[in-house]
């Protein structure tokens, strides 16, 4: 059996980017993943004629993060298509109204606090992990439409229950780079060769350049001897329901893991881990920090939009739920996730994480958000096709709030063990979503390596 340099534990966005870069390096790498399907939680299944995700899906790089991995690696990342408006629910007037409406005419005060936001340095901006978005913006202006744009955006990016607590960093990280590297408060887009396709590419890239990708390779246990990493334990298929597995063993010097904080303590022993640092895991992974959300599925025959078929509208309350959420035409984004003559919509409504195994809860709920639905947008009354999904296991990630981001959050490298790393977005990390995911994996493996990748990425963590 070969040693391996790298086991890589996932085949998301987060595994695939840490075994691309290190193959294009020159090092034994493979990469284990107990689903069948590449992705993750970015992951792309076929459903009678649908594309589906695990949730709603556009993705948010302008340039110089998951874009660089694949030029690195040489792939191309196609950036398709763009949101290109962003429609708000009013609720009082029962309403849509374009985000950009309350600032349409006098731009001075988003100028001038986009030009802060741009002058301070990304280091700075550590020092609001403990902090919300809003109060950063009422040091720059009093501008409610202002500081209403980058709470609408942060509410799409982040999804937290209450619109106005999200963290200042996170979201000013983010905004910093849309703003520097695509000169505008957010940019989404979808792949242009689609989800599938997406990840397929990255697998492809591991390949040629000499690694692995294993899948429906589920891993038992991280094995760790005297503060160092020796492999891997890889499950088998259990004959018993109770048997204690015997599974094959990989070595390997260093093993990087992508798990999610609450699965990631089923796999590494949490007492080869200091107890603070265990602890640490185990809080972020309560349920009540998880973000949830219930998500639907709905097809029609003819367009349904409120501004622009492109369209990622948002609102702070449904009429009904009282949730907010999103919305947005995965058919206009690209053609191939539904069939011909027909247009498949993705929504999503915030519920807490700690309410989501409540069936109780959320099975009326998903009845008055289907009709929430239908309320905003009359034109889905006429919808022939619907699947329904729980957001929460998996889940988008842990939820940003003030003090659950940034330093708050356990270190990528794990303490008094030689060669474990978490790439993981719900440990240390910046960003959203796959792209948040592809900085993790690359931050680890620079720091594997020892230096800096020359390939025109931007900030990592």
């Amino acid at each position: 059996m070969t040693k391996l340099d790298v086991a890589v534990i996932g085949a998301g966005a987060a595994g695939l980017t840490a075994a691309a870069l290190l193959a294009k390096e020159g090092r034994r790498v493979a990469v284990y993943e107990a689903s069948s399907v590449l992705g993750g939680r970015g992951m792309a299944v076929p459903d009678q004629g649908f594309k589906l995700n695990v949730g709603g899906h556009l993705l948010e790089d302008s340039g110089s993060g998951i874009t660089k991995v694949f030029e690195y690696v040489g792939k191309e990342l196609q950036h398709g298509a763009v949101s290109s408006e962003m429609p708000v629910w009013d609720d009082a007037q029962r309403r849509w109204r374009s985000i950009r409406d309350g600032y349409s005419g006098d731009k001075r005060e988003l100028k001038k606090v986009i030009q802060a936001l741009i002058d301070t340095p990304y280091q700075e901006l550590e020092e609001w992990d403990d902090r919300p978005l809003r109060e950063w913006m009422r040091r720059h202006t009093r501008d409610q439409a202002v500081i209403d744009l980058w709470e609408y955006i942060a509410l799409l990016e982040c999804l937290t229950e209450e619109w106005w607590d999200h963290s200042a960093s996170d979201n000013l990280y983010v905004r910093k780079m849309h703003y520097e590297e695509a000169h505008m408060a957010g940019y989404s887009f979808w792949p242009k060769q689609g989800w599938d396709r997406l990840f397929e590419d990255l697998r492809d890239a591991v390949l040629e350049h000499g690694g692995q990708v294993h899948m429906g390779t589920p891993v038992e246990t991280v094995l760790i001897e005297d503060g160092e990493v020796k492999g891997l334990m890889l499950g088998r298929e259990k004959i018993l329901p109770n048997e204690v597995l015997e599974g094959e063993i990989v070595e390997a010097d260093c093993v990087i893991s992508t798990l999610p904080v609450w699965n990631v303590l089923r796999v590494v022993p949490a007492k080869a881990l200091p107890d603070w640092y265990s602890a640490q895991i185990q809080a972020l992974a309560q349920d009540r920090w998880r973000v949830s959300w219930l998500g639907l599925y709905l097809a029609t025959k003819e367009p349904v939009y409120a501004i622009d078929e492109r369209e990622l509208s948002t609102w702070l309350h449904a009429p009904q739920t009282r949730i907010s959420g999103f919305f947005f035409n995965m058919t206009a984004m690209d053609p191939s996730t539904s069939p011909e003559g027909t247009q498949l919509y993705v929504a999503g409504g915030v519920i807490p994480g700690d309410r989501a195994k409540d069936i109780t809860y959320v099975k009326p709920m998903f009845e008055k958000f289907e009709q929430d639905l239908k309320t905003m947008y009359p034109g889905l009354a006429h919808s022939h096709w619907r699947r329904r999904h729980l957001v929460h296991d998996p889940s988008f990630g842990v939820i940003q709030k003030p003090g659950l981001v940034g330093r708050f959050r356990p270190h990528w490298r794990a303490p008094n063990i030689d060669g474990l790393y978490f790439a993981s977005e719900t440990f240390r990390s910046r960003g959203i979503g796959v792209d948040r995911a592809a900085r993790a994996g690359l931050t680890v493996v620079e720091d594997y390596l020892g230096r800096r990748l020359q390939g025109g990425f931007g900030w990592r963590y």
